[in-house]
């Protein structure tokens, strides 16, 4: 049992390590913020407003939200700020600059 324990707290401490090195972090944040993107853009907007959005991806530190019309662009536009903080808050880092969006 003990040795199970220490076998544990072992891959516990090697994992983080493994991630960083394969490169994996980063599109491990890249899913995290698209995921908390989609619950942020539910709490802010009406869901028949969020529901015309979709989160697509995080390049460069840019989210890409895909609108489906120019009007649910400009309400994204408008909050942008707030979109920001949000997800912010919720990521625990600032791992997004700016939101890009098209329609």
């Amino acid at each position: 049992m003990r040795d199970t324990i220490r076998t544990m707290d072992t891959i516990k401490q090697l994992l983080p390590r493994a991630v960083q090195h394969n490169g994996i972090a980063a599109s491990i944040d890249a899913a995290r913020v698209v995921t908390t993107a989609t619950l942020v853009l539910e709490d802010i907007f009406d869901p028949t407003i969020a529901a015309r959005m979709r989160p697509l991806y995080l390049k460069n530190r840019t989210l890409t939200i895909n609108c489906d019309s120019t009007t649910v662009a400009q309400e994204l536009k408008l909050r942008e700020t707030e979109i920001l903080t949000k997800l912010e808050d919720r990521l625990g880092a600032k791992l997004i600059d700016r939101i890009r969006y098209f329609s």
